[in-house]
């Protein structure tokens, strides 16, 4: 095949390039059709082999003569060149894109939004549209990462504690800050050393002749050194950790003593079942202070807050008391009554101060009552209720993290974790087979210790072992160099 020549002298004109799409009424196969450029002239320019019309001819390419420039002042057309967006780019082979006439200026817009695009007019959609639930998910994953504190399901330890009452109204287990464990089992108290796992008797046993006679309480005080045991009889004494023996006792009451709490190494109340809260300085000869009276019925529970300003007690009368322990309401019959709670519907024995949080308070109530309520003693007002379909027992806020113990009893006998203050139950603990009606903590705060009327004692690893950022600072300025 000769090549074809184009003169010098002639001028190549501008041609005028229209696309034509096939009728409706002459159908074509799908391998048949194919978009047809329609020129006068240079049939072998538009020949089936050179089908693209945007490349250069292969005649003009062998030819020593370029092909001239068209001229500018030509008008040219408005469609002579394509517009791809580079995100459909490589998909464009692999849509069968029909061929289309243009007519009007919005309409090439209109196709290429419907045919390459694939974009609703009802729907305004930007190209460069980014996906929320791309950066939802990956900030999901990232908080998932965060790593989780692990807790043991299985107890560290198991302690048996033959003789332990199942009993409401009794707490006789506590750890002290000097990391003895102190456990009364009936008519005597024993103490646990957990640095070298050494059992030694404290009390000694009650007379023989008075079966009835027997411990119902006890407590350490706030730094280890004494201890307060009370008695169902209503007899109360005080053992001295330095001096190993019993310093001082007495007796307000013929009534058993139910509960005891310290506020601080020389000031301590208890509950008895006469309905009185006593408060006794051990720095007194009588001890005795005073009494506060408030409660139609048993005081189940009693405890200090931090700041030693007030006292929370909880009666068998179904009622919560907050006492101010200076200053008071002088209005009232009695002017140490601050608040009076009465939502619960049984016992109240679980009472927990939030050290983490002021005036935060959290009751548990008994078998009819079933719900742990949060409570604020800044606005005196109820800031949260927790159906927990069992018997709350005992409560005990975290000093590590803002977190709360509850022990339950009837039916389920669980021991479970809850974070403050959204209170979402984080974890529980399942191990006892009867009331777990004992509840104490580790002086490092990150081991608590259960009891049961299943006669074991059991110890859970379930908050970290840290230390203060105060406790810190000073071991590095105290660091040598």
């Amino acid at each position: 095949m000769q090549q074809e020549q184009i003169p010098q002298q002639q001028n190549v004109t501008p041609k005028k390039y229209q696309l034509a799409t096939p009728t409706k009424d002459k159908k074509q196969n799908k391998t048949n059709q194919s978009t047809t450029i329609q020129s006068p002239q240079n049939n072998d320019f538009y020949s089936p082999k050179n089908m693209n019309p945007w490349k250069t001819p292969k005649s003009l390419l062998k030819s020593n003569h370029k092909q001239s420039t068209p001229d500018h002042g030509f008008q040219a057309s408005p469609y002579s060149d394509r517009y791809i967006p580079l995100n459909v780019s490589r998909n464009l082979f692999n849509k069968q894109i029909q061929p289309f006439e243009i007519e009007e200026e919005n309409q090439y817009e209109e196709l290429l939004s419907e045919n390459v695009l694939e974009i609703d007019e009802n729907k305004h959609v930007s190209i460069l549209n980014f996906n929320k639930q791309k950066h939802d998910k990956v900030q999901s994953a990232k908080q998932l990462e965060t790593p989780k504190r692990k807790i043991d399901t299985l107890p560290i330890k198991v302690l048996d504690a033959p003789g332990l009452e199942d009993d409401f109204y009794q707490d006789t287990l506590h750890w002290g800050k000097n990391n003895l464990i102190a456990v009364g089992l009936q008519r005597s108290v024993y103490l646990y050393n957990v640095d070298n796992s050494k059992v030694f008797q404290l009390a000694e046993p009650i007379n023989n002749n008075e079966l009835s006679a027997y411990y119902t309480s006890l407590q350490w005080n706030t730094n280890g050194q004494m201890l307060a045991i009370g008695c169902c009889d209503g007899f109360l004494k005080l053992w001295d950790y330095n001096k190993n023996s019993f310093t001082g006792s007495m007796n307000l009451s013929n009534k058993r003593i139910s509960t005891i709490s310290w506020a601080n190494p020389n000031i301590f109340a208890y509950g008895s079942k006469d309905k009185t809260i006593n408060i006794c300085d051990v720095r007194v000869p009588n001890y005795s202070i005073f009494q506060l009276l408030g409660h139609t019925q048993e005081v189940c529970g009693v405890t200090f807050d931090g700041s030693e300003l007030q006292l929370a007690s909880g009666g068998n009368d179904n009622k919560v008391f907050v006492w101010q322990m200076r200053g008071g309401n002088n209005n009232s019959n009695n002017q140490y009554i601050s608040w009076e709670i009465k939502s619960h519907k049984a016992a109240i024995r679980a009472l927990a101060w939030n050290p983490n949080s002021c005036g935060i308070l959290a009751t548990g109530g008994g078998n009819q009552d079933k719900t742990i309520k949060i409570h604020s003693s800044l606005t005196n007002q109820q800031v949260a209720s927790i159906n927990c379909d069992s018997q709350v027992c005992k409560l005990r806020f975290s000093k590590i993290v803002n977190e709360l113990v509850s022990t339950h009893g009837y039916e389920k006998n669980l021991v479970c974790l809850w974070q403050y203050p959204t209170m979402k139950r984080i974890h529980q603990l399942e191990g006892h087979s009867e009331r777990v009606l004992y509840l104490s903590a580790s002086p490092d705060e990150s081991t608590i210790l259960t009891g049961s009327g299943d006669e074991t004692l059991k110890f859970w690893k379930i908050f970290p072992t840290q230390v203060s950022n105060n406790m810190s600072s000073l071991f590095s300025m105290c660091e040598i160099r």
